[in-house]
């Protein structure tokens, strides 16, 4: 810089002895001098600078390798995706400042499209290659099924003995999992990323940043902040021709070996459902003489990520993100644990549109029902869940816990302000928008599973000391807690399935012993006195096919009522596989409940009592409560209460009412209350004005839209 300011500085001055000036002239001439020597000067800096660039990425280069950092994902809800591609802003952005990004290449890539023998070849430029793997977890611990494949092919090269055990020698690699420590228990946490790492080691590559282990059930950037530190220290150290630090993991061929005993989730079909540790017990399957040699997959990774853990009454059931998530879609949030929603039936039901099923079944006043849940954590994670698993999930309660009165008195307090923003919709009907401030019936079924609040039953009571009916459905895990349920109007089990392998698929429980539970709750709701009820939730498909071990499990309960019902869709979400055409329409309902009657001798104790169209759903009932050729599946809600208050026993019979021709199967209402007005949207007018609906749909109708 110096030499080239000088000679600009030269050249100037002699120009200037060689131009004798004008008086006249030597202002405008100055100023131009002063012109070139300020574009001299500039020039000269900028050479200057572009040669002090150029020497500094020498000098840097002089000590470096190039880099190429492989950040490989396997998501199912796009978590994985979304932080594999903050991962590499993060590297990218931490080698920039170092001057050296010419000497990294990074790319981010989708294990279902990946090229599982890139990783076996060496690359020929040089460089160190190192692979970031960020796997989600599925049902079991197991790799989502868009990558399964590549889960399949690294159990196997770790199998195989033709395979070197230094087939992975030129690879550095940093593992990350994303998964519910509420599924430690059953041994399928984050098991993919545990077996992953595993093999990785085993085939000889060098890990970089300790194995973490990333719970839903925690703000996702704290863990997995640690994790990519490491990560970005190691490609930095890369990047300077040093080798990093080898971080302390799961090591030897046996332990590998063990990790990936069932090939990432292929393999407890020839097992069975009774040695459920299958897929996640070192020593089973193929890995069986690895046995004494390694303990649980889940403990080989111990303590991979995490805080320590607070006392039970110092954490919170919700993360900052399930909270947004949640009021994002409407929810009312009440303490720590429990909320309330607006069903859509209460507005119906406020502009004279039409009840809810309960309105036809069981006669509850729609727009007078609150729709909560004293704990928005579940020990499932069903295929159809409404909620796309915003909800955390657990199978004990381990948080902090709200008193039963507060829940009760501020979830009436959030419904009537809900209440209230409805007084603007068209239609609204003054009276019935005026006795919507009084709840008389709460469904206890809004997300998660009640009866996982330890103070349920204070809970109940609280209810029912202010006249407020109680419909509880359980998603049949806790047989004992129902067993120790205080009385309530309604009891619900879901039987979402009719064997282990269905419903294992279906709702993806969180405990390893789900079909004893599963079996222990419905012959624990055999034992109440007060009514009793199975919910069938049909999925097209999926659950259809099993009528005759559904009709088996009735002998267990022995319900009074059998609800069968389609399944909702409630869009796609990349939290399940269900489409539209996984709802069955209302006559394939009424079909399965016909072909379910005739099967283990069920039309002898039941019948086909209701049907609401609308909701394609079908009751069965106990013929006990046909009393003299009527049916009495209505219940008699002042009777209820004050047989609760007395304290005396009762039982079912103690308070049932008539049901309305209009609610029974097969009348021409098909449970529509015919003082409600069936309002049909305008798409649906038109298109069936134009023809455009098919036989099926129109049979959904009780008539023809097009006439409306």
């Amino acid at each position: 810089f110096g030499p080239t300011l000088k000679f600009c500085l030269d050249i100037h001055r002699v120009a200037a002895m060689a131009m004798p000036m004008q008086p006249s002239q030597s202002k405008t001439r100055a100023l131009s001098a002063s012109a070139a020597v300020g574009l001299a000067i500039a020039g000269a800096a900028s050479v200057g600078f572009a040669a002090w660039a150029l020497q500094r990425r020498r000098r840097a280069s002089a000590g470096q390798q190039g880099v190429r950092l492989r950040v490989l994902y396997g998501s199912m809800t796009g978590t994985s995706e979304r932080w594999a591609r903050s991962v590499a802003d993060t590297v990218r952005a931490a080698v920039a400042k170092q001057g050296a990004e010419a000497s990294l290449e990074i790319c981010v890539e989708d294990l279902a499209s990946f090229s599982f023998d890139a990783l076996l070849t060496r690359p020929a430029s040089g460089k160190a290659e190192v692979v970031a793997l960020l796997l989600s977890t599925h049902t079991d611990g197991v790799l989502p099924p868009t990558c399964a494949h590549f889960g399949t092919l690294l159990a196997d090269h770790v199998h195989d003995f033709r395979v070197g055990r230094s087939a992975m020698k030129h690879l550095s690699f940093a593992v990350l999992g994303f998964g519910s420590s509420v599924y430690a228990s059953a041994g399928h946490y984050c098991t993919a990323a545990v077996r992953a790492d595993a093999a990785f080691a085993s085939l000889g590559a060098t890990r970089v940043a300790k194995l973490a282990r990333v719970s839903d059930t925690k703000e996702h950037a704290t863990q997995v902040a640690p994790w990519q530190e490491e990560l970005v220290a190691s490609v930095l150290a890369l990047l300077q021709g040093k080798q990093p630090p080898q971080a302390v993991g799961v090591e030897g061929r046996a332990a590998a070996e063990a990790a990936v005993a069932t090939t990432f989730g292929e393999g407890d079909e020839e097992e069975g459902y009774n040695s459920d540790d299958s897929s996640t017990t070192v020593g089973s399957g193929a890995a069986g003489a690895a046995q004494g040699n390694a303990s649980d997959v889940e403990e080989l990774a111990e303590g991979c990520a995490g805080d320590a853990a607070k006392k039970p009454q110092d954490r919170q059931m919700l993360t900052t993100k399930h909270r947004a998530q949640l009021t994002k879609e409407g929810y009312k949030i009440i303490g720590s644990h429990s909320a309330v929603k607006l069903c859509r039936w209460t507005k119906h039901q406020l502009r004279g549109r039409g009840g809810c099923y309960k309105h036809s079944f069981y006669g509850i006043t729609s727009y007078q029902c609150m729709e909560a849940t004293p704990s928005l954590a579940c020990a499932n994670k069903c295929v159809f869940c409404w909620r796309h698993h915003k909800n955390p999930v657990g199978t004990e309660w381990k948080w902090s816990m709200d008193p039963p009165d507060q829940i009760v008195a501020d979830g009436i307090d959030q419904h009537r302000k809900m209440i209230r923003e409805c007084k603007g919709i068209p239609g609204v009907k003054k009276e019935r928008f005026e006795e919507a401030m009084t709840v008389r019936h709460c469904a206890l079924s809004l997300v998660g599973e009640p009866i996982m609040y330890p103070k349920i039953n204070e809970l109940l009571t609280e209810l029912h000391s202010r006249k407020i009916s109680t419909f509880l459905v359980t998603n049949a895990q806790f047989p004992e807690a129902i067993r120790n349920l205080t009385p309530i109007t309604q009891l619900y089990v879901s039987v979402d399935a009719g064997t282990p392998e269905t419903l294992k698929a279906v709702d993806r429980p969180l405990f390893k012993d789900f079909w004893p539970r599963f079996i222990d709750s419905m012959t624990a709701l055999g034992e109440k006195k007060q009514r009793t009820v199975y919910r069938l939730t049909l999925v097209k498909g999926q659950n259809m096919s099993e009528v005759a071990e559904y009709a088996k499990l009735v002998a267990l309960g022995q319900p009074d009522f059998i609800e069968i019902k389609s399944v909702t869709f409630c869009g796609e979400s990349k939290a399940s596989s269900l489409t539209i055409e996984c709802t069955p329409w209302h006559e394939e309902v009424k079909n399965f409940c016909e072909a379910m009657l005739s099967k283990e001798g069920l039309d002898t104790k039941y019948e086909l009592a209701c049907e609401h169209q609308h909701s394609c759903i079908v009751l069965l009932a106990l013929k006990k409560y046909k009393v003299e050729g009527r049916w009495h599946t209505w219940i008699d809600y002042d009777r209820f209460h004050e047989l609760v208050a007395s304290g005396v026993e009762f039982s079912a019979a103690d308070y049932l009412a008539p049901t309305p021709d209009w609610a029974l199967y097969g009348s021409d209402e098909a449970g529509f209350d015919p003082k409600e007005t069936r309002v049909f949207h305008n798409r649906t007018k038109k298109r069936a004005q134009q023809g455009l609906l098919s036989e099926e749909q129109l049979k959904m109708y009780p008539k023809n839209p097009a006439e409306q």
